[in-house]
């Protein structure tokens, strides 16, 4: 399983790649920008997760209409590659989940939402690939990085 969630963080990176080196008069997608925004932070761990605590979420980004980042507690994130295409999610840039157990898992149901609220149609997750902030470089803004806590609270 690990070998496959490795190989479609490197698929992504080959693509978003070679898509820039291919033409280099081509201005980068939209998806390719947030994707290499994600991954300028962040290196896939290999680790998978079928369900992870919401209280360890707190934002998303959604990269394009099949994969959403979530940057979790301290220096973990995970990113989420939805088993089919989502219509509308990339371009709506929002969405909206029930849960009921405290955890956002594999297969749970995402509902894509318009500026005004409007439900566009709905979507299964796909498994939570852990991904860990990179090292920090010296001469990094410690502010961009920020000090949070990890999972067990003590940051490290």
């Amino acid at each position: 399983m690990k070998q496959r969630v490795i190989w479609s963080t490197v698929l992504m990176l080959a693509l978003a790649a070679g898509n820039t080196l291919a033409d280099d008069d081509k201005e980068p997608t939209r998806a390719e920008k947030r994707l290499a925004n994600v991954m300028e932070k962040y290196e896939a761990t290999g680790e998978v997760r079928h369900c992870i605590p919401l209280r360890f979420l707190r934002e998303s980004t959604i990269i394009d209409d099949q994969t959403i980042f979530f940057r979790g507690l301290g220096k973990k994130g995970y990113m989420v590659h939805l088993p089919y295409r989502c219509s509308r999610l990339a371009a709506e840039e929002r969405f909206a989940y029930r849960n009921s157990i405290g955890q956002l898992c594999k297969s749970d149901i995402i509902t894509v939402l318009d500026s005004f609220g409007r439900e566009w149609g709905s979507c299964g997750l796909g498994e939570f690939e852990e991904m860990k902030k990179k090292p920090r470089s010296a001469d990094k803004d410690d502010a961009d990085q920020g000090d949070e806590p990890d999972e067990d609270g003590t940051g490290r």
